[in-house]
């Protein structure tokens, strides 16, 4: 077996880097090195799941991301800041010869997303975009099947990631999230869209407006995306669940094809559990495989034989400029052309 990749998680602003860093302590293909974020509060909350570990004592604690890119001893990172803070960190990885794995979406505009895949090629680095739906074992078992051509040519899809409506914080800062749940949620469906079909989004139409909260984003939104092949999607990325809602979140869909149709929801193998008590919450508790787990397993295979990554910059690219057509869009109340990869 060949030496572990050593990987640093940088910020922990998106909470998705708590389950990496779970991800990253189980995987003996991964040495976790180090850790960095400037806020406190977040730092030790990353400091307590450390300490229930047993290598965790070995990790370096940094209240500055620029001492992980100092580092000499770190192959790469993973990066969940803020949205506006991915493409800065991104480029200061790759100058410092780190690969990347970085939390969707990768921009939060195409100059900076174009920058940001450059940056890493120039510098040979792998840039990975988070995309870790695409491990989960339904979606991988919806594209194999898809894949056998045993259901026939794809017609039509139609796919949700839907949160209730509580997202706060930067989540809801226009400034350092690029917008609301446009910004963050059509990434997922559009990228399983892109990757089941193997065709690219040619056109979107897209209505949004805050209609859950009185935010300053969007927390409500549909759209429909047309692809090079002609396939029609749909996609409904909305928080506007009730806070109660059984789910924290949801990525489900419906393929339907020539031969059948083809559905999957990556929150669906789990037991559920309600009692009867008003103050006990609803609970599920999953025997699904880690989606996360097979997302760094991924990204270190593809530094250690050096293949692209599952999802590359490329992909994360493709979702930006599908979320630039979307505002354009629902500014228009028409269809827009997406633009293409130079």
């Amino acid at each position: 077996m060949s030496a572990p990749i050593r990987i640093a998680a940088v910020s922990f602003e998106h909470g998705h880097q708590y389950s990496y860093l779970r991800a990253m302590l189980d995987l003996p293909e991964i040495e976790l090195v180090a850790v960095s974020e400037p806020d406190p509060e977040l730092r030790a909350q990353a400091e307590r799941i450390l300490a229930g570990e047993s290598t965790g004592d070995s990790v370096r604690i940094h209240a500055s991301h620029a001492d992980v890119f100092r580092a000499d001893d770190i192959d790469c990172v993973s990066i969940c800041a803020a949205n506006a803070a991915h493409h800065d960190l991104t480029l200061a990885a790759a100058e410092a010869g780190m690969h990347v794995l970085c939390e969707k979406p990768l921009a939060i505009t195409l100059a900076d997303a174009t920058a940001m895949v450059h940056g890493c090629a120039e510098r040979g680095v792998t840039l990975a975009t988070a995309y870790p739906v695409r491990h989960s074992p339904p979606v991988w078992e919806a594209k194999r099947r898809l894949d056998s051509g045993e259901l026939g040519a794809i017609r039509a899809m139609s796919l949700t990631n839907v949160l209730g409506a509580r997202p706060s914080g930067w989540f809801i800062d226009p400034v350092r999230s690029g917008g609301g749940a446009i910004r963050d949620h059509i990434v997922h469906a559009t990228d399983l869209m892109r990757w089941f079909s193997e065709s690219e989004v040619a056109q979107v139409y897209c209505e949004t407006e805050a209609l859950a909260r009185d935010i300053p984003v969007e927390d409500t939104g549909a759209l429909i995306e047309v692809f090079d092949s002609g396939v029609i999607g749909s996609c409904d990325p909305s928080w506007n669940r009730p806070p109660n809602w059984r789910r924290w979140g949801d990525v489900t869909g419906r393929i339907v094809c020539d031969g059948g149709v083809v559905q999957f929801d990556i929150t669906d193998a789990v037991i559920r559990v309600t009692e009867t008590a008003p103050e006990t919450p609803y609970r599920e508790v999953s025997f699904a495989s880690s989606m996360n787990v097979g997302l760094l397993r991924d990204f270190a295979d593809a530094i250690a034989t050096g293949r692209p990554p599952c999802a590359d910059g490329r992909d994360g690219w493709a979702g930006v400029a599908c979320t630039e057509a979307a505002y354009e869009s629902a500014q228009r109340h028409e269809f827009v052309n997406v633009p293409r990869f130079r």
